[in-house]
């Protein structure tokens, strides 16, 4: 009886952790060459939305090469070519695996270049999002990985359970598969071949956890 109710116990922790994950969007070029709000502060365990409008994409760099991808780590990402973004119609979800500073650009033509930069958990002085912007204006050219990675993209109809309230879960990276092809930094753009990944069922979980209560029944 006591390793079940210790059992339940820890799992009810960690159903409350879970439901306490915010959600964070970011739109991103939806009034020009912004990330909108260029930077955030996000827990580990929180999801990040980079809500897609034309011409634009997202990518994960280091401060110390401007409109550079970061080279692997649980903190790279891209969200691979755009299209079929009109209206902010399609998302790309990143789950927050880390307190780290995470700063990312625009790849498409002179769009980091310009300004258009962003991040979280950024240094509020030093190497904060200015110096990252000024840094990035004197960079000889932007580019992207070959295909999209570190996320997952998603539509509104699959983002419903993780934007339904700031308590909502992580999307699930569970079984997710890609076919994404590779990636382009012209204005045009690529078709994006990417298979959406589920996100994880905000009810299905409450349901897990009413059942983990019952044990103290």
């Amino acid at each position: 009886m006591h390793a079940t109710t210790t059992a339940a116990i820890l799992a009810l922790t960690s159903f409350t952790a879970l439901t306490q994950a915010a959600v964070h969007t970011v739109d991103v070029g939806e009034s020009g060459l912004t990330f909108s709000p260029q930077t955030l502060n996000p827990a580990v365990g929180d999801t990040v939305v980079f809500k897609l409008y034309p011409q634009h994409n997202v990518v994960s760099g280091s401060f110390s090469s401007p409109c550079l991808p970061s080279e692997g780590g649980n903190s790279s990402f891209f969200s691979g070519p755009f299209s079929n973004t009109e209206n902010g119609a399609k998302k790309f979800v990143v789950n927050v695996t880390s307190t780290q500073p995470v700063y990312y650009y625009c790849a498409v033509q002179k769009h980091c270049q310009q300004g258009m930069v962003g991040g979280w958990n950024l240094p509020s002085s030093g190497d904060d999002i200015k110096a990252y912007a000024s840094a990035a204006s004197s960079a000889s050219s932007a580019s992207a990985p070959s295909a999209l990675s570190g996320g997952q993209l998603q539509d509104d109809s699959q983002l419903a359970s993780v934007t339904a309230s700031p308590s909502s879960s992580s999307p699930s990276t569970t079984g997710a598969s890609s076919t994404s092809g590779s990636a382009t930094t012209s204005a045009g753009g690529a078709a994006n071949t990417s298979n959406a990944a589920d996100v994880m069922n905000v009810p299905g979980a409450m349901a897990v956890g009413m059942g983990v209560a019952a044990m103290f029944l």
